[in-house]
């Protein structure tokens, strides 16, 4: 496909079978994305009644007993934290990659990357622009990471903005 443009023109090539399984890809230098700001992967989240039920904003962890499955995380310093289940505050997904009928299906957006926001806790100390964040005592919650000894491989991002306290 040859897309004219103000500048001239620029190619979009789809290729609808090119690995021979009947699979498409689209070859282009640029996609810009404008309905989302999070990449995401479809998952299933084993939900347990002591806990929250999975919502948007909440810190999800990988569950070692549910293959392939993850866990609305619970534990301070988890290493195991996988991303934070996306759509809170409104801001939805931008990408949202999956295979369907496979263990890479699921019926959660999980933001593995991109700006996606989160449930924090700031009872042990206060959330500042540029901390990074951990998952919480608290279930789904993030905490600023204070203890770098325990931190590294269980950092979820940096604040974006703060919390104070609560």
């Amino acid at each position: 496909i040859v897309v004219y443009n103000n500048s001239g023109t620029s190619t979009i090539t789809i290729d609808g079978d090119y690995s021979g399984t009947g699979q498409s890809r689209i070859i282009t230098d640029v996609v810009e994305i404008q309905g989302g700001s999070d990449l995401s992967e479809q998952f299933e989240v084993v939900e347990n009644e002591s806990f929250l039920p999975a919502v948007p904003g909440l810190i999800v962890s990988i569950d070692a007993e549910h293959q392939g499955k993850l866990r609305i995380s619970s534990t301070a310093y988890d290493h195991a934290v996988a991303g934070i289940i996306s759509g809170a505050g409104g801001i939805q997904t931008g990408m949202l990659m999956g295979q369907a009928n496979t263990v890479a299906d699921g019926r959660y957006p999980i933001a593995l990357t991109g700006r996606v926001y989160c449930w924090a806790d700031a009872s042990d100390g206060s959330i500042q622009p540029g901390d990074l964040l951990t998952t919480s005592d608290v279930p789904g919650h993030a905490m600023k990471a204070a203890d770098a000894g325990k931190a590294q491989g269980s950092i979820i991002g940096k604040a974006m903005t703060g919390l104070r306290n609560g």
